[in-house]
Parts: structure tokens; sequence; C-alpha cells
């Protein structure tokens, strides 16, 4: 029997952990577009320019070694970055490291660079990094793995799994597959353990290089194993929880204040606000994520928070997608000075020497 509360709550309410009937029932009212239209403030384009210069996006994906259909690649979308003069970027890929494409992508917006300041035109580019998803794709909990994606360059992120997480396979009605990092009662695996130890020794160094640990699919239980043993043990780990507003990963208030606590920084992420043309089916948890953004910050402050967009599918690119997240809190009250914080100074602090 699972021991995961999520997974317990989701049989147990209709509409997932967070979104009521009430919520519902009021988005179904016939006159609901206009009975609760809130314009909001005007936000004009260059405050959201400012807050998107020297920003840096910890997770985002993209193409060719994607398998989907119309997804920007990386050199595309690294382009368009710099020109929005984005200060770094990490690309996610759940079936391979992306560390090697980022060094060759880095190597050619140089060059792009070197060729446009010949006639005179501007072009400075963004860094461009990568990391290493632990799906079954790479071995799973690969230390192997681990090492020789470090041992590229540019490696900034270890995401745990993604697909093949067990939470994941659970929620999906196969509970004998997939791969977890604890026993959901304070106990780490010993491959979660080594992991733990790879990325403290590798961050422990004096050039200021750092690789984070993003805890990606993993159910809660298993987050909280991760971030307390970080904790007890003094580990010089930067640990950053994906998307804490999407239905698999959701956390409650009280849950991120926690992860908060215990030094975690947590991801808000543009998709959990605002859908995309080929996920038109979401239930988006909009009014939970602001509300979720605007606690978190009037308790803890906006340093252990970090925006993201998830972006790189099909009609869902990066620099749009960041300008709707900061807009859409920029309109809800949340202000430039902690989206600065959020999109620059809380993803520095996980990924260091830029």
């Amino acid at each position: 029997m699972s021991k995961s509360k999520q997974i317990a709550e989701w049989k147990e309410k209709k509409f997932g952990r967070m979104i009521t009937e009430e919520e519902l029932i009021k988005r179904a009212h016939p006159a609901w577009p206009y009975l609760y239209y809130t314009p909001g403030d005007y936000i004009k384009p260059e405050v959201i320019d400012r807050i998107v210069e020297g920003s840096i996006e910890l997770h985002t994906h993209g193409a060719p070694t994607a398998w989907l259909e119309g997804r920007s690649n990386y050199y595309d979308t690294a382009v368009k970055c710099s020109e929005a003069k984005m200060r770094a970027i990490v690309f996610k890929d759940q079936d391979t490291q992306t560390c090697a494409m980022a060094g060759a992508v880095q190597r050619s917006l140089e060059a792009l660079a070197a060729e446009k300041a010949k006639h005179g035109e501007e072009f400075k580019p963004l860094q461009v990094f990568g990391g290493l998803v632990l799906d079954k794709s790479v071995g799973g909990m690969n230390l192997h793995a681990v090492k020789k994606a470090l041992s590229f360059g540019r490696c900034k992120e270890i995401w745990l799994p993604c697909w093949d997480s067990a939470h994941l396979q659970e929620v999906m009605g196969d509970e004998t597959k997939g791969i977890r990092v604890s026993d959901m009662s304070g106990t780490l695996t010993p491959e979660m353990i080594g992991l733990l130890e790879i990325l403290s020794d590798y961050n422990t160094n004096s050039t200021g290089e750092r690789c984070c640990l993003a805890t990606c699919h993993v159910s809660n239980e298993e987050k909280y194993d991760v971030a307390k043993y970080v904790k007890q043990k003094g580990m010089n780990v930067g640990v950053v929880h994906d998307h804490i507003t999407q239905e698999l990963t959701i956390n409650t208030v009280e849950e991120a204040l926690e992860l908060i606590d215990l030094g975690s920084y947590v991801e808000i992420c543009s998709n959990s606000v605002v859908p995309w043309s080929s996920m038109t089916n979401w239930i988006v948890a909009y009014d939970y994520t602001i509300e979720m953004v605007k606690r978190l910050v009037k308790e803890r402050g906006p340093e252990h928070i970090v925006l993201v967009t998830d972006a790189g599918l099909p009609d869902y690119d990066e620099v749009p997608a960041l300008r709707v997240l900061i807009q859409t809190l920029l309109k809800n009250g949340i202000s430039e000075a902690d989206l600065n914080v959020m999109c620059k100074d809380a993803p520095a602090a996980l990924i260091g020497k830029i």
C-alpha cells in the first residue's frame, strides 16, 4: 500500500489536492468571464524587459534530441534568449544528458557574435548549460552517468527520475514499476546518498562551480527525505523542487514553506499559470499558483523561489513563456524587485559560476 499522502488524497478528492468544487462552480457560472473580470494594472513591456534582462532559466526543453515535431531547437532558443538579454539557460532532456550539446551551442553563439560584430551588430550570447535526468534511458540512479555529465563541463543540474519515478508510475496505475530514492519514511537509498555525496564534493571548490539537484517527479515524501538529509548532514547541495503547483508534484502552501525552511528552493512554473495550445485540456491551477507565490513571498521572502517555464514544446517557446509568467505575477501584485530575485538571484545561488 502506498505511503504517499498525495496519492491518498487524490483517491478521496474529485478535483485534485488543491482545486476545490467551489472554484469549479465559480468557473462554470454562466456569466463567469464578466462576473469575475479583474483586468488589473497595465504592465508596460519595458518593465518586463528589465526583469527578463539578466534572468536565468533553470528548466526548459528543446530539440533535436526531443521527439516532438515542432519544438524549437536548442540553438534557435539560445539565440532568441540572447536577443532578449537573458543571462543563462539550462536545458533539460528526459532521455539524455544535455551538457555536451550545451558546449556546442555555446561555441556556435560565440561564432555568431563574432560574425555580427564584423557588420557592426551587437550580440551578446547568454551562457548555455545542460544537465542529466536520472531516468531509465541513462540507467536510472546511475552514479557513473552523473560523474560523466559533470566531467563534460557546463553541467548545472541533475534531475531525479521523471517519467520513470515510482511516484508517476503509481499515479499511472502501476505500483510495481519506477524508481524510488527513499523508503518515504526518512531513509534514503544507497544510490541517493551516493548522488548527494558526489554533488556535495563537486560543489565544494574554490572556483564557484556548482551543480544543483532537482527532485523532478518523485513523491513529496521523497522530496522531504532528501531535503532533510541534506540539511541534517550539512551537505553542500542546492535542492530545487520542480513546478510545485502542477498537480503531479503539487505542494500545499504549508508543505512549500516546510521545504523552504529545510533550505530548499521551489519552482513556480509558467505552464501552471497559462496553458499552451498543445495542453489546453489541462486544469491549470491559476488562482492557487498566484496565491501560493504571494504567501511564500510574504512569509519567507523571494530568495528561495525560482521562476521557470518548462518550455520547449510545440507552440510554447522560452521567451514568450517567461514574459507571460512575469507579466501575470506583476499584474497580481508581485513587485519588480521580488521578481528580479526569483529570476536572477535565486537561480544564480543554485548554479554558481556563470
